[in-house]
């Protein structure tokens, strides 16, 4: 081949490049597969178009990474984890917090029964008023009487009166007294008061005299008078050794005597024994020095208490206390009685105790249990507590604790709901009720039923590919969103790492002297903070604020990105001080460029291959750390998600840890895929941008 001439431009230069674009353009471009055939084994010249663009920074570097097999992998599992974690949550139908429900037959507790044996006082509309002691002690006043095998029993109250407890018939009793009213005050002869000279006081044995008695006494004590009067009554004053004793010589009654001989009678039954006078009883009560009097009427009941529970056949009626009074009365009396304005009787079949009303149909029945709902309402119709009646004696009379029997209950249909018919009655359903006597005297009846329940831990299924957890949330869906917020918690903390890094190392990098010395000081302190006390001390103050879990977990980030700007500050540092002294930067001065452009125009850009390094693979350690905070609970809160948290939902127990490995295990991975994935990216980026570091 001939060669081509040399042409000389107006500058004086060869310009041999342009000649031969000229040539290749009058020419036609020859394509790539004709190069390959027909100049195979030709060398390309440096002046040739393709040998620049094979040397351009930008496809070398891509083209070193991607050389790199395991920057690939992880480069492709990165792709899958970001489209899991923001595609996948927007696609999923279920949310992070959304709890799944389920019903299930499971063994409740469907009701209670005890045995009354407490015996419950109503006090009679009419009869004598008590003091709060008697009614309370109404119950020890019955035990004592059966006891005793007695149908009537006089029992003295804590106000010294006499009450009578009469056995109306099985478990009814009665407490009665007599309706009594003061006839007077008594005061017998006895010592009133002594007098000591030498310190010239008065003791009262009993009540204090009226005002004048003590002048009336110290005048005869005066006058050495053995004798005085004050307010028409005698007294007498003797002395011993200075003390003088004062003593009433005449008894005195404030009201009208019922007769000749009545003090003397009272004289002799002042114990507080009854006594008669005259064909009426009397009583005398003590009250300090004085005696209340009373005259003693006839008796009238004054409570009466049972241990029989009044069941409804109205399931909403209460009945009053005056129903259960006259109908208590009513059981060993006449069988009938009024109460709220109707007219009722007592009916008595197969040894049960009926109260019917005025059209004879049955409104209530006596029971000896109190059968209820194990919540406490009253809603258990009659032929069920007959039922459960029945099989309560029947396990008395064995003797057993435990017995079981088949009855319909209610149904339940899939939504929760009761069933009815198409009459409206409830729709029932043969069940086998079991029944436990515990310890306390208690009867529990569990039994079977269709109960609306949070569906927690179930195993995976179509609808729930991994399963829920123990809240009965979507373990897919919580993973896709605690991607979310782990891989947003990397970045974040990341960024502002090395935001801050850059702005330090950056500034104490190119103006040395005192200011590097001052920042990298601010760099060794913030190395020498540990990381994971402070986390945890925040953490630990969170909870006590109780604060937002949205609040909580910017706190989280901003806290952990200031704790770990210092190594990126000093990996920026080291490469300003190598490059600042490079010609182009000592141009650049030359020019009377400002620092700040040197700064961030030339230098941190020639600093950005390290940084994305170090970036790359610093996101999988702030990854690490918080899963490490979350799986402590110092993390973030729920409801929010992240994989940490959602691995320790499981750490109760080895067996938990065990069962629900499904929850677990699947998290672990995540968190292991997505830090490798980050370490061979940064480890591929670190070998493109400089192939010298490749061991």
């Amino acid at each position: 081949m001939k060669p081509m001439p040399m042409k000389v431009n107006s500058n004086g230069y060869y310009n041999v490049l342009y000649d031969a674009l000229k040539r290749k353009e009058a020419e036609g471009q020859l394509s790539g597969a004709q190069l390959a055939e027909g100049a195979a084994g030709a060398p390309i010249a440096l002046d040739d178009t393709e040998r620049v663009k094979v040397l351009s920074p930008g496809r070398l570097v891509a083209k070193r990474f991607f050389r790199n097999k395991l920057a690939l992998v992880g480069l492709v599992i990165l792709i899958f984890m970001f489209l899991f974690a923001f595609i996948g949550a927007v696609v999923y139908p279920y949310s992070q917090t959304q709890i799944f429900y389920m019903y299930d037959f499971i063994e409740i507790d469907y009701a209670s029964a005890t045995e009354r044996t407490e015996y419950n006082p109503f006090a009679v509309p009419g009869g004598p008023a008590l003091p709060a002691g008697v009614t309370n002690r109404f119950n020890s006043y019955v035990i004592e009487l059966e006891s005793a095998e007695l149908d009537t029993m006089t029992v003295k109250g804590p106000d010294g009166v006499d009450y009578t407890i009469n056995k109306l018939g099985d478990r009814i009793f009665t407490l009665s007294t007599a309706q009594t009213s003061l006839l007077g005050e008594y005061l017998p002869s006895a010592q009133i008061a002594s007098y000591n000279s030498i310190f010239d006081t008065f003791e009262w044995t009993g009540a204090v005299m009226p005002e004048g008695f003590e002048k009336a006494a110290l005048a005869a004590i005066e006058r050495e008078s053995v004798q005085f009067e004050f307010q028409g009554a005698p007294y007498s004053v003797s002395e011993t050794r200075g003390k003088f004793t004062i003593t009433r010589m005449k008894p005195e009654f404030s009201g009208a005597q019922p007769g000749e001989g009545f003090l003397d009678a009272l004289e002799g039954n002042l114990s507080g024994d009854d006594f008669e006078f005259d064909g009426q009883v009397y009583k005398a009560v003590k009250d300090g020095a004085v005696y209340n009097v009373f005259e003693a009427g006839e008796h009238a009941v004054s409570l009466i208490g049972s241990t029989f529970v009044f069941n409804s056949y109205e399931l909403s009626r209460n009945f009053s206390d005056d129903f259960r009074i006259n109908a208590l009365l009513a059981i060993y009396g006449s069988g009938e009685f009024s109460a709220d304005g109707a007219a009722y009787s007592i009916v008595e079949s197969g040894g049960d105790v009926f109260i019917a009303d005025g059209s004879g149909q049955y409104i209530a029945e006596l029971s000896i249990f109190s059968i209820r709902r194990y919540s406490g309402q009253d809603t258990i119709p009659m032929d069920f507590k007959d039922a459960i009646s029945d099989v309560l004696l029947k396990m008395k009379a064995d003797n057993v604790n435990n017995a079981s029997f088949v009855y319909g209950v209610q149904e339940i249909d899939e939504d929760g709901y009761y069933v009815f018919n198409d009459d409206g009655t409830a729709k029932l359903e043969d069940t086998t009720i079991n029944v436990t006597r515990r310890p306390t005297g208690e009867y529990v009846l569990t039994c079977l039923q269709r109960v609306y329940l949070i569906d927690i831990y179930a195993s995976p299924t179509a609808e729930h590919r991994f399963g829920t957890d123990g809240d009965g949330m979507d373990i897919l869906a919580r993973m896709m969103y605690g991607g979310r917020i782990s891989l947003m918690v990397g970045f974040v903390v990341v960024f502002l790492e090395i935001f801050i890094g850059v702005l330090m190392g950056g500034t104490s990098g190119f103006f040395g002297g005192w200011v590097d010395t001052l920042i990298m000081r601010i760099a060794d302190v913030f190395y020498c903070i540990p990381t994971y006390p402070i986390l945890i001390i925040l953490g630990a103050l969170f909870d006590k604020q109780k604060m937002d879990a949205y609040m909580r977990l910017l706190w989280m980030m901003i806290t952990m990105g200031v704790l770990g700007w210092a190594s990126v500050a000093r990996l920026v540092r080291g490469q300003i001080l190598s490059l600042r002294e490079q010609e182009f930067m000592i141009a650049q001065e030359a020019t009377g460029m400002k620092a700040r452009k040197r700064i961030f125009r030339h230098l941190v850009p020639n600093v950005m291959p390290q940084l994305i390094v170090t970036a790359t693979m610093g996101v999988g350690s702030v990854i690490i750390m918080e899963s490490t905070l979350s799986f402590l609970g110092l993390g973030v809160k729920h409801p929010l998600a992240t994989w940490g948290t959602m691995a320790n939902a499981v750490t109760g127990s080895a067996e938990a840890i065990t069962k629900y490995a499904y929850i677990w295990i699947p998290v672990g991975l995540l968190i292991c895929l997505t830090v490798v994935a980050f370490n061979f990216v940064g480890d591929g980026l670190r070998d493109a941008f400089d192939p010298k570091m490749r061991r």
